[in-house]
């Protein structure tokens, strides 16, 4: 199987600057596209008289032609999907501090309901972003990777200083003061070094957590198709080093999701191929890959846009890390239980 991989927007570790979302996109098929899409591009590079395509230069009824010639010729390769992840990196620091601190296994202070059931986890995400200023949220960002238990600590002091300003007796909040203060009692059980036999705790770039996503969905993509995996990536320097840790971690098993609706577990059935990560310039893969991005990522002008996003969408797996995703999330699963509660959802069946 291959993957060719395009993404947008800064991806170091320095998820509080300017350009807030962090992209990833993946063409995933069975066979090598590149030979064929290589004559689509070609022909339209001779056409233009021109050396490179750049999806910006040209309207968007060009792009939308070239686009749907594109997926033309990858459909006649074989099956295919495209995976896109989008990452808003300010929750980044949200999501990993409810992962450093409430984790149930780790701090006796929290419900194992609290982080292992998707609803409840994704309320203390909630209710922490909330309170998580951004001198907070940077304050704990900094100390994370260095293991600095006393900057940690304080990040969650100013956390619980916002929580009691708010005057609410949630439970949430209960739960939260009591994570908190086995943090503040425990610390040694928070460092990364205790946790380095944990998989997943090394991923503090958006280009990593980015990465594990997509490599999770080469696995799906590729139980469904092949057993055979090939991955391809445009050369970056920094990307090659996460994605070096991650395969490291996660290289020679896929996850299934838990039976009690936790987090997923690894399983280790088969290996990664051997990684190639051409330029953009030399693989056509990968600058399909980044006009798919492009065409997904743009507000359409025009019907023929519309139209080309519509036919990408229908072939994407996405995965979206945000404060207004775990909104959706939280929202999903309480309309969920109000349908059974008042036995709604019997009409359905």
């Amino acid at each position: 199987m291959f993957a060719y991989a395009e993404e947008t927007g800064n991806s170091g570790p320095n998820i509080f600057d300017e350009n807030e979302y962090f992209r990833l996109g993946a063409i995933l098929t069975v066979d090598d596209i590149a030979p064929a899409v290589d004559a689509v591009f070609s022909s339209f590079l001779a056409e233009k008289s021109i050396d490179s395509f750049h999806p910006h230069d040209w309207s968007e009824e060009e792009v939308a032609k070239l686009g749907h010639q594109t997926l033309d010729t990858i459909e006649g390769v074989g099956p295919w999907a495209f995976s896109l992840t989008e990452i808003h990196k300010p929750y980044m620091a949200t999501t990993k501090l409810v992962d450093v601190i409430f984790d149930a296994e780790e701090n006796q202070g929290v419900p194992d309901f609290w982080y292992f059931e998707e609803l409840y986890r994704h309320i203390l995400c909630l209710t922490i972003d909330r309170a998580l200023s951004l001198p907070a949220a940077k304050q704990f960002w900094q100390s994370y990777p260095l293991d600095d238990m006393d900057g940690i600590i304080k990040s969650l002091d100013l956390v619980a200083e916002e929580l009691k300003a708010s005057g609410s007796e949630r439970a949430v909040h209960k739960v939260i003061f009591q994570a908190f203060e086995f943090a503040r009692m425990n610390p040694g059980k928070f460092t990364l070094t205790h946790k380095a036999k944990r998989k997943g705790y090394d991923e503090r770039t958006p280009n990593a957590v980015a990465f594990a996503l997509l490599f999770q969905a080469a696995h799906d993509f590729a139980a469904k198709v092949t057993s055979r995996e090939r991955s391809m990536h445009q050369k970056q320097d920094e990307f090659r080093t996460a994605h070096a840790g991650t395969d490291a971690n996660c290289g020679q098993s896929s996850r299934r999701e838990a039976r009690d609706g936790g987090f997923p577990e690894a399983e280790r059935h088969y290996d990664l191929a051997k990684l190639k990560m051409p330029s953009l310039k030399t693989n056509p893969g990968l600058q399909a890959a980044g006009l798919l991005l492009w065409a997904t990522q743009r507000k359409p002008e025009t019907k023929a846009l519309e139209a080309l996003r519509d036919r990408v969408a229908a072939q994407t797996v996405d995965y979206f890390i945000s404060r207004r995703m775990s909104e959706n999330i939280v929202h999903m699963h309480l309309s969920r239980h109000e349908r059974e509660r008042t036995g709604k959802d019997r009409s359905l069946h």
